[in-house]
């Protein structure tokens, strides 16, 4: 009895080991069919990692800088700026300043390559615009309260890169 049990048990085992050696040479058989152009993809600037495509990073960093730039811009110039803040007397007798500001934190970038010769490159910003607001019993007591944000206005802008800047 017990002789038929080592006798079974080695039958099994060596059967299993018949299936695994033809699995695997089932196996390579199928990645020698492989092509090796078939194996490595080609890559095109549509495909390419963005950590590999040098212009785009550079034009990525370019855009950041040129991004808050323009962000710092656009608060000073707003119609709304802190500088030109509104200030309105409410029924009550008290007054509420009102201003825009960019929260600087917010600005998002992205380049990306376009298909066209004379614009390679589009950078889109997204940031946004905070509505501040303070109260108080005076309109210099405005100017000088702490502001508190309202309302939050998100906003995106596009740009493109032509003949070495952005616009």
């Amino acid at each position: 009895m017990h002789k038929f049990i080592v006798y079974a048990s080695l039958a099994i085992f060596l059967t299993g080991a018949l299936f695994a050696s033809d699995a695997r040479t089932a196996r390579a058989q199928d990645l020698a069919s492989i092509a090796p152009e078939d194996a490595v993809p080609h890559i095109t600037s549509k495909n390419m990692p963005l950590y590999l495509d040098e212009g785009l990073v550079s034009k990525n960093a370019d855009f950041t800088k040129f991004a808050r730039v323009r962000a710092r811009s656009l608060e000073r110039n707003h119609r709304m700026a802190r500088s030109r803040m509104q200030i309105i007397k409410k029924a009550d007798g008290s007054y509420v300043a009102r201003y825009h500001a960019i929260d600087m934190d917010s600005i998002v970038t992205k380049v990306s390559r376009s298909q066209s010769k004379t614009i390679p490159f589009v950078g889109v910003m997204r940031f946004c615009e905070l509505v501040m607001e303070a109260t108080a019993d005076s309109p210099a007591a405005c100017r000088a309260a702490k502001f508190t944000p309202v309302t939050v206005i998100p906003n995106r802008q596009i740009f493109s890169y032509r003949k070495g800047s952005w616009q």
